[in-house]
């Protein structure tokens, strides 16, 4: 294992954070189009309730990351790159390993997996 392929462990807990307060973040931004076509139907209020709850768990991961990433030892490292390759999203795995996606990730257009 060469030293380039090792990532710290704060750093890598501290991404894994951020990319989770942003999935909240996102799945904020869908509620309020969700209750605009609420139905008085018992299913879509719990699916509505259920939106709410995934919401809290990322925020609840993404906190429980940060507070780990301030606990790890700042020589912790491991080889990512296994983890990394095996993801499909190609501008997640962009921004896990640290790096700054293509602005053309980034531009709106659906990604198609």
């Amino acid at each position: 294992m060469s030293a380039s392929t090792l990532t710290p462990v704060p750093a890598l807990l501290a991404r894994l954070s951020t990319e989770l307060n942003d999935m909240a973040a996102e799945v904020n931004r869908l509620y309020p189009l969700a209750i605009a076509t609420a139905t008085p139907d018992p299913d879509y209020l719990q699916a509505l309730q259920g939106i709410d709850h995934i919401e809290q768990k990322l925020r609840a991961l993404a906190g429980f990351l940060a507070d780990l990433t301030k606990a790890a030892a700042p020589d912790w490292q491991l080889d990512a790159q296994p983890a990394l390759a095996a993801l499909t999203l190609s501008d997640l795995a962009t921004r896990l390993a640290g790096h700054t996606p293509h602005p053309a990730a980034n531009d709106g257009d659906c990604e198609l997996f």
